[in-house]
């Protein structure tokens, strides 16, 4: 498997390196307050019914969004051979 061209290896390298560094680091941005904030106010304003079915929706949502990083992660553990032939995990 290492006779991928430098470029390559590099390429996955910074990728990959870029996609763990946005899943560790994990910080809020204003937009993502914002967001946070519009939806407190959106379910302190429904009744419990639609508060329970939108509780409902955030943790498939949630369930979904840790699913993608799961396979990402998977991702990670599949190329890091290729790109780093040397360290065999």
């Amino acid at each position: 498997m290492s006779n991928w061209p430098d470029w390559f290896q590099e390429g996955l390298r910074q990728r990959f390196y870029q996609l763990k560094l946005t899943s560790e680091q994990a910080s809020c941005s204003s937009e993502d307050n914002n967001l946070f904030t519009k939806m407190d106010q959106f379910k302190i304003n429904q009744t419990k019914d639609i508060h329970r079915l939108l509780s409902e929706w955030e943790e498939a949502i949630g369930d979904k969004q840790s699913m993608y990083m799961e396979g990402v992660k998977d991702g990670i553990r599949l190329i890091l051979p290729v790109i780093q032939p040397t360290n065999i995990r």
